[in-house]
């Protein structure tokens, strides 16, 4: 059995840790708060029951009036429902990705009348998600994401031909095979079991 000094001295190593852990997760906190509100584009982090964590400034003015309004009396939008500031189809998005842990890129959207691509990545399933939104009236961003996409349109075509191909790669080794077959059978001459 530990004696008493033992089970106090478990007891610190355990507070200890404790706090260390603490301390890591408050730098993550202010980590994930720092990026977020230095990102160009209107971007928001997600918490658990999709509420906002921190949303960025950018985040702020594209939500417009309601937004801004929110904001006077939650700074960065922290505690807001994501309802109360994105449009349903975006919640809905967002949600998905938050409860699924699957990311969402490149969804094209209209948000107060300016298009947008919509992205969410999830960090820790139902915990954190972030959601970020390109604007496409953006020229800059516009090039780029019309340059990724014809990319992944590229890589999407290459990968069929290259499965086409395996396919028909098969097959024609599989008809060789068969023709093979049939052309040796036919050498057998009928009479006398002779070959030609």
């Amino acid at each position: 059995m530990a004696s008493q000094e033992e089970l106090l001295g478990h007891i610190e190593r355990l507070e200890a840790e404790n706090r260390r852990l603490r301390e890591r997760e408050k730098d993550s906190i202010e980590t994930l708060h720092t990026l977020v509100r230095k990102l160009p584009s209107p971007s928001a982090a997600i918490g658990a029951g999709a509420g906002i964590l921190l949303a960025n400034e950018p985040f702020v003015r594209a939500g417009g009036y309601k937004a801004a309004q929110r904001a006077e009396n939650a700074p960065s939008l922290a505690g807001v429902p994501l309802r109360d500031i994105l449009p349903n189809e975006l919640c809905a998005l967002a949600e998905t990705v938050h409860a699924s842990g699957e990311d969402t890129e490149r969804e094209d959207i209209v948000w107060n009348g300016t298009p947008y691509t919509f992205s969410a990545y999830n960090i820790r399933r139902g915990e954190l998600t972030i959601v970020l939104l390109r604007n496409l009236a953006d020229p800059d961003i516009r090039v780029e994401e019309l340059t990724a996409r014809l990319q992944q349109t590229a890589d999407r075509s290459i990968r069929m031909i290259q499965q086409v191909a395996f396919l028909l790669g098969e097959e024609v080794s599989e008809n060789a095979k068969s023709i093979g077959s049939v052309i040796r059978a036919l050498k057998v001459a009928p009479e006398n079991g002779q070959r030609r």
